[in-house]
């Protein structure tokens, strides 16, 4: 296996527990040699093609159309969910999703990767191209969706560096889609486990 320990793939050793996660940028290996390589395709269908959603309107910004757009058309009011859900947990190390924030036609996911442990927790963040890929939802309707900008590949793509003992990191990652209200999907975190999420 290719090792490549990504914010991050990660390898502890500890009491003689080795311990193999990763972390919101992070990155363990590519089993499968088949993630996309084009960062641009941020959301497809069950085709594989991408999506005519509205994929590049930033945060920050008005959501507007253009010149046709309406008041009526103006996007819902941001919101913010509290989901305090697990993702990873393992011998003092813990990954969480701690909240999710609507806004301008998107989806910000904040993951807080904490390390309770005696020991330092290395980590390091993939490159911007790899890093994009390394994380998706699955929409209910099938539909895949990449996120558009994340913590490492605006912060800090291709760093290597240490969790300390009782400190904590909040990762981020911005998805050009905000699920239906009630709606599930699964968000994929890098090699963890997928974690099935629910807004509202």
């Amino acid at each position: 296996m290719k090792r490549y320990v990504g914010l991050f793939g990660v390898i502890v050793a500890a009491a003689g527990l080795a311990v193999i996660g990763t972390l919101g940028g992070a990155y363990l290996a590519d089993r499968t040699a088949t993630r996309q390589s084009d960062p641009t395709a941020a959301v497809t269908g069950s085709t594989g093609r991408p999506s005519t959603g509205s994929g590049n309107v930033d945060p920050g910004r008005s959501a507007s159309s253009g010149p046709s757009a309406s008041p009526s058309q103006a996007q819902p009011t941001p919101r913010t969910y509290r989901l305090d859900r697990p993702i990873y947990e393992q011998a003092s190390l813990g990954v969480t999703l701690v909240s999710a924030e609507t806004s301008g036609g998107k989806l910000r996911l904040n993951i807080r990767y904490r390390n309770d442990s005696r020991v330092a927790w290395p980590v390091s963040c993939p490159t911007v191209d790899v890093d994009l890929v390394s994380s998706h939802l699955t929409l209910s309707d099938g539909r895949t969706v990449r996120p558009e900008r994340t913590w490492c590949a605006t912060t800090r793509a291709g760093q290597s560096f240490s969790i300390g003992p009782g400190e904590q990191i909040n990762s981020w990652a911005v998805y050009p889609v905000v699920p239906e209200a009630a709606s599930s999907f699964e968000l994929s975190w890098y090699d963890f486990p997928t974690l099935d999420v629910r807004l509202g």
